[in-house]
């Protein structure tokens, strides 16, 4: 039984993996990069745009 559980479960498992979005972890590199800033007198070289943004300019450099 716990067997059969285990495999009906798998699949749902391991699907969730694939949630983690293109915009996820470039808005979480956008905090990153903020939260390094926050506590030192100099301003960052280049703040990363928006997502949006980030899109329009990456699609427009991709042939």
């Amino acid at each position: 039984m716990k067997k059969a559980l285990l495999v009906l479960a798998l699949p749902f498992v391991l699907s969730a993996c694939g949630l983690v979005s293109t915009q996820a972890v470039y808005e979480e590199i956008r905090a990153q990069e903020k939260a390094k800033a926050v506590g030192s007198d100099t301003a960052p070289a280049h703040k990363l745009p928006p997502f949006d943004a980030y899109q329009k300019e990456r699609s427009v450099l991709s042939p």
